[in-house]
C-alpha cells in the first residue's frame, strides 16, 4: 500500500553539450560546492518557486510598485494631454487672428479695387465670400432650389 503522502514526483533535467547548458551546469556545481548540504532537487525547487511564485502577486493583487507605475503614467498622460489642448487653444487663436487680418484685408482690397464702392463690413465680406462668380441659372436648378426651400 502506497500512502499518498509519500509518492513523490520526479522530474528529470537534462544538461546538454550546447554552450547555454554547460554554463547553467558549471554555476549549478559552483552553488552546491557553496551549500554542501543543499542538494540539486532543492536548489532547483528554490530557484522555480523565486522564478515563478515570488515574482507574480496572488489572486490578481498588485503589486505596490505596480500601482506607482500606473498613478505615474496617468500623471504622465495628464500633463501630455494638457500640454496637448494648449497647443491646440494657441494654434486655434492663431488662425482665428490671421482669419480676422485676412477679412480686413479683403475690405480693404474691395474697397481699393471699387472707388465709387464703400468698404462693406467684415461680417458682409465672410457671408458674401462665398458668391464667388455668377453662373448662369439653370431653370432646371431654379425649380429644385424653390422646391427645397418650400420644404
Amino acid at each position: 500500500m502506497v500512502l499518498k503522502w509519500l509518492r513523490q514526483t520526479k522530474k528529470l533535467v537534462l544538461f546538454r553539450q550546447s554552450e547555454l547548458d554547460q554554463h547553467l551546469l558549471a554555476a549549478v556545481e559552483a552553488e552546491l560546492m557553496k551549500q554542501p548540504g543543499l542538494s540539486f532537487s532543492s536548489l532547483c525547487k528554490e530557484a522555480l518557486h523565486q522564478l515563478l511564485l515570488s515574482n507574480h502577486p496572488r489572486s490578481g493583487q498588485p503589486l505596490p510598485s505596480t500601482d506607482k507605475r500606473i498613478e505615474s503614467l496617468e500623471a504622465q498622460l495628464l500633463s501630455v494631454e494638457q500640454r496637448f489642448f494648449a497647443q491646440e487653444k494657441n494654434r486655434l487663436e492663431h488662425l482665428e487672428a490671421q482669419l480676422a487680418q485676412l477679412s480686413l484685408q479683403m475690405v480693404h482690397l474691395m474697397g481699393s479695387g471699387a472707388a465709387s464702392t464703400s468698404p462693406q463690413p467684415v461680417s458682409d465680406t465672410l457671408t458674401r465670400g462665398e458668391e464667388v462668380e455668377a453662373v448662369p441659372e439653370d431653370p432646371v436648378l431654379a425649380r429644385l432650389s424653390g422646391l427645397i426651400d418650400d420644404f
